[in-house]
């Protein structure tokens, strides 16, 4: 098998003599350009601020950075819950919790994102009210019966190239009292 390093030089698989192929997204961890956040928390329902819902919003970088963000989400949770992503809000996506430091899959790389909670550049903000207002990327219930349910895990479908210098929000709200995950995946295209 080829190493990152041969694929990346065009080298050929010692085996099979193909040639080696690495896909955009994975280049982008070996060019130390693709990062992620994950929030889950133990029971939905018990949350109380804001009640049965967790949410990442953050801030796209702006144009003169230079840094255009491919964007993908995960969500997880039990049936009839709803996960939304919501651009440029006009209203919620205020008083969070808390922020989350956005990671580099890179684990050997210093390499910080531009995506800020609004003012911070490398954190997101968890559990902002929900967002109103603004373009629905994203509106889907999850299943009908029992969970877990995924959402957003296909990336062909769920990949979006973000605008510059604007707000997003993913939210995940319900009312069961069960398991609750939400993450963001992203990378720089340049």
């Amino acid at each position: 098998m080829a190493t990152a390093a041969e694929i990346l030089n065009g080298a050929r698989d010692s085996t099979t003599k193909a040639i080696a192929v690495l896909d955009v997204a994975n280049k982008k961890i070996n060019d130390e350009k693709r990062w992620f956040v994950m929030y889950s928390v133990a029971d939905l329902g018990t949350m109380t601020t804001p009640d049965d819902t967790i949410t990442i919003d953050f801030t796209t970088p702006t144009e003169a950075s230079l840094e255009k963000l491919r964007f993908t989400f995960l969500a997880k949770g039990t049936a009839g819950w709803r996960v939304r992503l919501i651009e440029a809000p006009t209203g919620g996506a205020a008083t969070p919790t808390g922020q989350l430091t956005i990671l580099n899959h890179d684990r050997n790389s210093t390499n910080t994102s531009l995506v800020t909670d609004g003012s911070t550049a490398n954190q997101v903000n968890y559990d902002s009210t929900l967002a109103t207002g603004g373009v629905t990327l994203w509106d889907e219930y999850l299943g009908v019966a029992t969970g877990p349910f995924y959402s957003g895990n296909v990336p062909a479908i769920n990949q979006f190239r973000l605008k510059y210098n604007t707000k997003y929000q993913l939210s995940l709200y319900g009312t069961d009292n069960d398991p609750a995950t939400i993450a963001i995946d992203f990378y720089d295209e340049n």
